[in-house]
This record gives C-alpha cells, sequence and structure tokens, in this order.
C-alpha cells in the first residue's frame, strides 16, 4: 500500500474540499454558493471582509487549485488561510496531505504537527503522520515506527471507525508486526467497510484456516473468489471446503477454477488431492502422471502419487515413489514427502524405518542447539506426536511415554500436547482414574485448554459420575461456536451412560448450530443405531459420504451396520476395505474387515484381521468378542472362553455385557457335555 495513484490522489484532493474546516463541509460549500447567488451584481464590490470569511473562501479557492492539479498555488492559498485564522488546524492538515502527494515527507510532517498543536484530535494530521510512519518502517523494516504508525491509525479509527484506509494500513503494519490477532481485527473491520476488498478476504480467510477454523476460512475466501476470480482464492476456498468434509463442493470449486486456468499446475495438483480426498484414485494418479511427465521432480505430485497408492492399498509402490522423490532432495525441500514416508512405514509395520524417518524430520526442523524455531513448532508437535503414537500402537508403551517427556523437553511448558497424548493413552488403556487425575492436574498447569476438561468430563462419566461429568459440560457452555465440541463431548458421555434419548437431542441441538458437521453427523447415526433405527442411522452416513467420500470413519460404521444385519455383504466389505486402506492402523476398521470377512463364512481372512485389529486396541470388547465367536465357529473352544471373558471384563454397556453373558452360558454347557 505504497502512495495513491493518480485517481486516488485527485479523490483525496476532492477529500479535502468536503473535510471540516471551521463548521461542516457541507455548510462551507453552502456559505459560499449563497454569498454568490445572493448578491446582486451591484453589491459585489464588498467592503473589506471579516478574516474568517476570507480564510473560508480563500481555503475554497484553494481547492479548486488543488483539484486543477496546481498545487503550488493551492500550497500559497493555504498559508494565507493559516495566516488569516491561525486557530485552525484545517489549512495545515491540507498542506499535509498536499506534500504528502508531491513527496516532501518532511514539509509534510511538519504541517501535521502544526494541526495536532492546535487540535490533538485532528483526524486528517493523524492519517498523514501514520502514513510517514508507515513508509518509513517498512523500507526500513524498523519495528518501532511501525508502533507509532499503529498508534496515529488507532487515533484515526478512534474518531472514524469507518476509515478504510486507516483499517488498510492497519493491517499491512500488524501483519510487519506479526501480530495476528490485530491483522484479524484490521481484516474484519477492512471487509466491513469495502465488500469489494478481495485481498482483504483472502488474507482473512489464511488466518482462519491456519487456526483450522475451515468454516470461517471457506466464507471469507467465497467472498474474495465471488469479487476476483483468482486461482489461488479458488484453492484456499476448495481446501477449506474439503477440510470439513464437504468433497463434492470442493471439486466443483477446482473444476470452475480449471476452466478458467487449465494450464494451473498448482490448481492441478490441488484438485488431484481432492480426488484422492474424494476415493477417486485412478483418476487422481492419472492427472499427476501428466504433471509429472512436465515436470518430474516436481514433490508434491510425487507426494501426491504415493498418498493415492497408499489409500489404494498398494503401500509398496507409496514407498517406491516416495523413495524416488527423496533422491538428490535436500532434506529441508522434501520433508512433506518424507513425513509420508515415516507414516507408509508405519502402515506395514516397519515402526523403527518409520522412527528413524522421523528423526531425519526433527534433525532438519531443529535449531543446532535443539531449540524450536518458532516458525516450525507446528512441525516439530506433529512429527513428535505421530512418533509417540508409532510407539503406542505398536505396543511399545515405555518408548511411547518416553517421546512424551522429550515433547515436554523440546516444545517447553507452554505446550500441552504431550499431557493431552498421556490422557489419550489412559482412555485407551481404559484407565479412568488415572485418566482424570492427569487431566484435572493438566487442567490446573494449562486453564485456557479446555480439552482437559472436556477429557476430565469423559473420564467422570466412565466412572459413574455422570452428573459431576454434565454439570462440568455445562459449565463450559458460552453461545459461541466452541460449544459445538462441549455439546458432542456431553453427547458422547451421555451415550456412554446409555441415555440415548438425550444424547440425541443434545447432538441435535449442535446440528442446528453447524447443520454441515460431519463428525456430528457420525456422531448421530451411532446414537440411532443404538436406538434400534438403522435406516436413520444408514441414511445419516449415507448423507455424510455424499459430502465426504472418503469419511473413513463413516466407510467403517456403515460398512460394519451392514454387515452387522448381515445385509449387503458385498458392499459392506468394500467400504470397509476403502477404511482400511486410508487408515490401515485403526483397530477398529481392522476389525470391522474380519467381521465382514466373517459373515460371509472366509474364517481365514477374518481371523487374519482380527488378530491384528487385537493388537492395535487390546482393550477393546467387541474386538475379543468376535474373536471368541471366531474361535467357536472353528471348534477352539478354550481359546473361545478366554475370548469372551475377556471382553466380558472390558464391556461397558448393559446390553453388551448381556449377551456376552449369554454366550458364555451356552460355550460352558457345550463345553460341559463334552
Amino acid at each position: 500500500m505504497g502512495r495513491l495513484s493518480h485517481g486516488a490522489r485527485r479523490k483525496a484532493i476532492a477529500a479535502l474540499g468536503l473535510a471540516l474546516l471551521w463548521g461542516s463541509a457541507a455548510g462551507a460549500t453552502q456559505v459560499i454558493l449563497r454569498g454568490r447567488s445572493a448578491a446582486p451584481p451591484e453589491l459585489r464590490q464588498e467592503p473589506k471582509r471579516k478574516p474568517r470569511v476570507e480564510a473560508l473562501l480563500t481555503y475554497g479557492e484553494a481547492m479548486r487549485a488543488a483539484m486543477r492539479g496546481d498545487y503550488m498555488r493551492a500550497l500559497d492559498l493555504l498559508r494565507r488561510v493559516a495566516a488569516l485564522d491561525p486557530t485552525a488546524p484545517q489549512p495545515h492538515v491540507a498542506m499535509a496531505e498536499l506534500y504528502y502527494q508531491l513527496r516532501n515527507p518532511q514539509q509534510a510532517r511538519q504541517e501535521a504537527e502544526l494541526a495536532l498543536e492546535l487540535n490533538p484530535r485532528e483526524v486528517g494530521a493523524h492519517r498523514i503522520l501514520g502514513r510517514l510512519l508507515r513508509e518509513e518502517a517498512l523500507a526500513t523494516r524498523d519495528r518501532e515506527k511501525a508502533r507509532r504508525a499503529v498508534e496515529a491509525f488507532r487515533k484515526v479509527v478512534a474518531e472514524d471507525d469507518l476509515d478504510v484506509e486507516a483499517w488498510q494500513s492497519l493491517a499491512q503494519l500488524y501483519a510487519f508486526l506479526e501480530d495476528t490477532e490485530g491483522l484479524k481485527e484490521a481484516l474484519e473491520r477492512w471487509t466491513g467497510g469495502d465488500p469489494t476488498a478481495d485481498e482483504a478476504f483472502y488474507r482473512l480467510a489464511l488466518i482462519y484456516f491456519d487456526r483450522r477454523q475451515y468454516r470461517q476460512a471457506a466464507e471469507n475466501a467465497a467472498r474474495a473468489l465471488m469479487t476476483q476470480p483468482e486461482s489461488e482464492y479458488a484453492i484456499l476456498l476448495a481446501k477449506s471446503l474439503l477440510y470439513q468434509g464437504h468433497t463434492t463442493e470442493a471439486l466443483q470449486v477446482y473444476r470452475e477454477a480449471l476452466d478458467r486456468d487449465p494450464s494451473n499446475s498448482e490448481l492441478r495438483i490441488n484438485y488431484a488431492e481432492a480426488l484422492i480426498f474424494s476415493g477417486r484414485y485412478d483418476e487422481a494418479i492419472e492427472i499427476l502422471q501428466r504433471i509429472l511427465t512436465e515436470q518430474p521432480r516436481n514433490l508434491e505430485a510425487l507426494r501426491l502419487t504415493a498418498q493415492a497408492h497408499r489409500r489404494a492399498g498398494r503401500r509398496a509402490e507409496a514407498i517406491q515413489t516416495l523413495k524416488r522423490a527423496l533422491t538428490d532432495s535436500a532434506p529441508d525441500e522434501s520433508l512433506n514427502v518424507r513425513f509420508v514416508l515415516a507414516q507408509t512405514y508405519e502402515e506395514v509395520g516397519q515402526v523403527d524405518e518409520a522412527i528413524a524417518t522421523y528423526e531425519e524430520i526433527l534433525k532438519a526442523l531443529l535449531a543446532p542447539d535443539g531449540a524450536v524455531p518458532e516458525r516450525h513448532r507446528e512441525a516439530v508437535e506433529m512429527v513428535l506426536t505421530n512418533m509417540a503414537l508409532a510407539y503406542r500402537h505398536a505396543g511399545r508403551r515405555e518408548e511411547a511415554f518416553r517421546i512424551f517427556e522429550r515433547m515436554r523437553r523440546v516444545l517447553g511448558e507452554r505446550s500441552p500436547r504431550a499431557d493431552l497424548l498421556i490422557v489419550d493413552t489412559f482412555r485407551e488403556e481404559r484407565d479412568f482414574e488415572a485418566m482424570l487425575a492427569h487431566a484435572q492436574e493438566a487442567a490446573r498447569r494449562y486453564p485456557q485448554e479446555r480439552r482437559f476438561r472436556l477429557l476430565q468430563a469423559q473420564a467422570l462419566g466412565r466412572l459413574g459420575r455422570l452428573e459431576e461429568a454434565l454439570r462440568l459440560l455445562d459449565g463450559l457452555l458460552t453461545g459461541l461456536s466452541e460449544d459445538i465440541e462441549v455439546l458432542s463431548t456431553k453427547a458422547l458421555v451421555l451415550s456412554e451412560a446409555e441415555r440415548y434419548a438425550e444424547a440425541e437431542a443434545v447432538v441435535q441441538e449442535a446440528l442446528r448450530r453447524d447443520p454441515r458437521n460431519n463428525g456430528l453427523l457420525i456422531q448421530l447415526s451411532l446414537i440411532q443405531e443404538r436406538l434400534g433405527r438403522f435406516a436413520e442411522a444408514e441414511a445419516t452416513l449415507r448423507q455424510v459420504l455424499e459430502r465426504d467420500a472418503d469419511n473413513a470413519t463413516a466407510l467403517n460404521n456403515l460398512g460394519y451396520y451392514l454387515a452387522e444385519r448381515g445385509e449387503r455383504l458385498d458392499e459392506a466389505l468394500e467400504l470397509i476395505r476403502r477404511a482400511v486402506n486410508i487408515e490401515p492402523t485403526n483397530g477398529a476398521f481392522l476389525d470391522s474387515l474380519g467381521w465382514v470377512y466373517f459373515q460371509l463364512g472366509n474364517l481365514e481372512e477374518a481371523e487374519r484381521y482380527l488378530e491384528q485389529a487385537v493388537l492395535y486396541q487390546p482393550r477393546d470388547a467387541t474386538i475379543h468378542e468376535h474373536l471368541g465367536d471366531l474361535h467357536q465357529r472353528r471348534g477352539r473352544l478354550d481359546q473361545a472362553l478366554r475370548a469372551y471373558e475377556r471382553a466380558l471384563q472390558l464391556a461397558t454397556e448393559s446390553r453388551e455385557r448381556e449377551r456376552l453373558q449369554q454366550k458364555l452360558e451356552k460355550l460352558r454347557q457345550v463345553k460341559g457335555q463334552k
């Protein structure tokens, strides 16, 4: 936002003519017009005018000179105005504006300061000083001058909060100062005053996207795109939709953008990513291969090709593609590729190779002394999280906890990530006393982190302290968008207490606030299934898959519902296979795959996947029950008995416990007969 263009300069000068002098601008104009129209010809030779009237008329003449581009004449006249009325700040503001346009910052500053001596609240003077300080600060990278410029423009908006130029300048200054909250406010006020400000809408969308507030990001990106059909706006809108699970809409945005700009490689790559999210792997690979023919070393195209192979279950090809991408690539240029390679190693059970690859990424991200550069903090947190979870999934608990402690050392006390993972580990292990104690202790250390209180409520519910859990959750409600997470947790706690009707009412309330939230819809389908409304549960999941065709949880749950009822088993198998391809280390998904094979009578495949599932989730009652059913079907009655007994120990729902007790009684009778 440098100096004004010629057209904008004319507008600025015109605005001077409408600025306040001694009264309103309109009043000044009316005085001049009345003077001309009311005076008959014989009275035009007036006696000497009073200084104030003379100043007013001279000011008008100065404005006309400025409009003609005769700035020197305008300045002479404004000096005369200042001499005629030395108490008026406005002629000094007008001179400051003209000197600013004439690129004479020293004189512009001097006149603006004179105006402020006469009236410390003179908006125009603060605006000129703000412009001068802004330009100096940005040219010399002087943060102190930038802060002074902010103060000047803050005084402008304190008097006129609709001043778009001031909010534009504040946005630029806050961006330079890396003040995200200030930048967000300035962009919101800028867009509020100028609905055509596509750049401001785009930058606001970026802030929301970085905060993972994808709905707000999509809203602002859509406004930017509506004003100006730029490809970068389309990409941000589509990504924001994609990360909300609105895959179909994201694909449509990409298609329309590609119609406008078909050769844009970035658009094509991002379109391929959306195709992967929608489960259309072959189409994505075809687009990516065309890009790689043109740009063989395009790392993002190679990474996404590997992602498509992974989701299609072709992990050997994925590893080969990723290794090819890493050939001759600098470590700091290929971190995303290495990250996918580490994930793929984990998925094929090569945990040590995964950890070694994650360590390579950390080496590139951390400073030589082991400190975390602020720009890499989020990436380091993600890598350490994946390392801990890789160990946890592999049953290597001690190594997982060593990573948690390492996270504390590396990320420092201000990061709650290690504690969140520790609480979640206790939840996975069904040690709800430890889960509650750690969540309470962490909540004291991180009072602003609501997730600990949500986890605390879950633990209380599991320990049978339901009313205490509900009071805690109700106390977290604010009436704002953040209530969605609280309501979702409340519904979960009620469901775990088998109060399904109340849980459904809570989810419906959350959906009234955010009707397109896929997570809430999946939660609703679980409650509908528990209430025996299977057709509704299926319809709800299909609604999710219409928008987000590769939603792994929706794919798994729909497939499992079909398998449980023995319906459309071929479709169930396809749905669950897709879910497992997306999340191959998810024990619940592996259990579903084993169960559908059991229903199909393929006991070898059923056993293979159920045994994998129990490795990842050894404390899941359903998996142990399915293993018991499998062992009984194969005549291994002792193993079936042990599996059912273990399932009964882990079961929490009353109907689940009743079913297991019945199975155990029947099996013991059979064994007794033998």
